[in-house]
């Protein structure tokens, strides 16, 4: 079997990749004159024990592959033969394997088109020689290659290690190299090129943002609905004009069928990645920064009370006694840290937490007394719980329901002291009780809808208005079935354990019949249900839908008990899940210019 870096699509990759240039030195190579070499070396796999410890020496995954493009790189032959005398110093070695990894997306992209031309090359060679033989006509072979479209096959490729979590997805005229999300690397990327004879070779980049705003609005819908943005026009039956980044072209129905395939593949994987990450860190009802998808918005409170937090964490640095509260690192400024340095028994050792504050925006033309708290995972931590580094949601909790009400306890100046300066009369823990500290603090999110916290008919109420308050503004979406016949079930339910209802209000919102009649309004709700179908649905009709299903419910809300609550959510759970994950997809995607 031929050694990667003897292949030729391989070699070739990297040279151009390294832009014709030693990796070492950076001069200019010629081809003919290059060679490929490891960075660690190749002899290293026949020994595991120096071959663990060189992993351990450069931080590297256990998995790594000393025959891999992450290890590979172009050099000139003084360098390379520098290097079979003289091991590289660390800090060079540890540099050429950072390159190599940032490389990684060149040297695949220059492989696929190398591939892909040679491919092309080939077909195209065989055509002109059936010309030159006489079994093909001329007129029939420029015919051929206008309207040659290379085969990729039909592949999903699936590769996910420590250092990336690649898709390579290939549907016939059309294949996407991506880039998924990671914890600590939430912004993917993804390449495209095509085979029709056109665009042959072309490739297209698009970033993380690109990828949300353009890839998933009417994903996994007909290709004549033009609901998806890079489905600019229909000009024929068999003639679709596509912009994907700054390029524009032309795809016939197929090949553009064959696009859809692929992106709907791609984004399903990109959002899963992305909820991947919410899962580790729970952050779902937390709102990432715009730019940095890495910190989160916690609370938002008073200047005066963030100075106070400071102060006290200042007054409880962990080197300043070993009290419950000497768990800060007070070094630094504008940031509390949660820190111990020895293991607790309610702690491991190490940092618990970095928080930051943040102004409420910097183009402002106004002050503000109010400030953010962020949540940063500065030292990107892979173990995340109440011992180790703290979730957002954790975070939150403890700065909520135990930080904040401590500082009050400690500088509240209406508590009574003795001459020590100890509070007497009243102990921290009624302190707390008696006090609504929620009002200290300002928590902006709603972008993610839990249907396990709606047990009331308050809450459902709520949840039914959220609803009903984002569709309204929707031009249009699209909705399976099954989405659209959830929220009927919902008001039929309603209706059929009423005596009465707002009649007058359901009739003009549905555009039924006017009636006074229970049964007679069913009847007509039933077959207005019977109608729906997976589609595309207008914002205002989901507005009308969703304020019937909260008159009735608010009229009703005096008979509707707690089992029937969470029935009738669960009805609203397959709209619940696209409201949540169009949410995700508008908070992610947002980038401050």
């Amino acid at each position: 079997m031929k050694n990667l870096k003897q292949k030729s699509e391989v070699r070739y990759a990297i040279w151009q990749a390294y832009n014709k240039k030693c990796a070492i030195c950076g001069e200019p190579i010629n081809y003919t004159q290059l060679q490929i070499d490891h960075i660690i070396a190749e002899s290293l796999e026949k020994n595991h024990y120096e071959l663990y410890g060189v992993l351990k020496k450069y931080e590297l995954p256990k998995d790594f592959q000393i025959n891999s493009l992450y290890n590979l790189r172009p050099a000139c032959g003084y360098c390379n033969r520098e290097k079979s005398y003289y091991e590289a110093p660390e800090e060079i070695t540890a540099k050429l394997l950072r390159k190599a990894k940032n490389k990684i997306n060149d040297v695949n992209r220059e492989i696929n088109k190398y591939l892909d031309e040679s491919k092309y090359a080939l077909k195209i060679e065989t055509m002109r020689m059936a010309v030159k033989t006489g079994e093909l006509k001329l007129e029939e072979y420029i015919d051929q290659v206008n309207n040659f479209v290379a085969d990729y096959g039909d592949e999903y490729v699936k590769y996910e290690d420590s250092f990336t979590n690649v898709r390579s997805i290939k549907h016939f005229s059309v294949r996407l190299d991506g880039h998924l999300p990671r914890l600590h690397e939430p912004e993917g990327s993804c390449l495209f090129t095509f085979n029709s004879f056109y665009i042959r070779g072309m490739s297209i980049n698009l970033s993380h943002t690109d990828i949300l705003q353009t890839l998933f609005i009417g994903k996994k819908t007909p290709i004549d609905l033009l609901m998806r943005p890079y489905i600019i026009d229909k000009l024929s039956e068999d003639n679709f004009i596509i912009q994907l980044g700054n390029c524009r072209f032309n795809l016939s129905k197929d090949e553009t069928m064959h696009l859809c395939e692929v992106v709907d593949r791609f984004i399903d994987e990109y959002i899963i990645a992305i909820e991947k990450i919410e899962k580790v860190l729970f952050c779902k009802e937390f709102l990432p920064l715009s730019n940095d998808l890495t910190k989160y918005k916690l609370i938002k409170i008073n200047k005066n009370l963030w100075k106070l937090m400071l102060k006290f964490a200042d007054e409880h640095d962990n080197y300043h006694g070993e009290g419950k509260w000497h768990i800060f690192d007070a070094s630094g400024r504008n940031m509390i840290k949660v820190y111990n340095n020895q293991p607790t028994p309610q702690y491991n050792s190490g940092f618990h937490c970095f928080i930051h504050s943040l102004a409420e925006s910097n183009d402002s033309w106004e002050t503000t007394d109010e400030v953010w708290l962020v949540w940063w995972d500065v030292e990107n931590n892979q173990n995340y719980g109440i011992r180790d580094y703290w979730t957002v949601e954790q975070a939150y909790k403890w700065l909520t329901t135990e930080f904040i009400p401590i500082v009050m306890y400690t500088y509240d100046v209406s508590l009574k002291r003795n001459k020590i300066g100890s509070r007497k009369g009243i102990s921290f823990v009624e302190y707390r009780e008696n006090n609504k500290f929620n009002e200290l603090y300002y928590s902006d999110s709603k972008r993610y809808l839990n249907v396990n916290k709606v047990t009331g008919i308050n809450e459902f109420l709520e949840l039914v208005s959220t609803l009903q308050l984002y569709y309204s503004v929707n031009r249009e979406t699209y909705l399976e079935k099954e989405a659209i016949e959830g929220i009927y079930d919902a008001l039929i339910y309603i209706l059929n354990i009423s005596s009465d209802t707002n009649f007058s209000y359901i009739c003009s919102k549905l555009d039924i019949k006017q009636t006074s009649n229970l049964n007679e309004l069913l009847t007509q709700v039933n077959r207005n249900k019977k109608n729906e179908k997976s589609g595309k649905v207008f914002g205002g009709t989901l507005d009308m839908l969703l304020r019937s299903v909260f008159s009735a419910a608010e009229y009703s809300m005096d008979i509707l008990n707690s089992d029937e609550i969470i029935l009738l959510t669960k009805y609203l759970e397959p709209l619940i899940n696209d409201y949540n994950t169009n949410k995700l997809v508008e908070v992610y995607s947002i980038r401050s210019k």
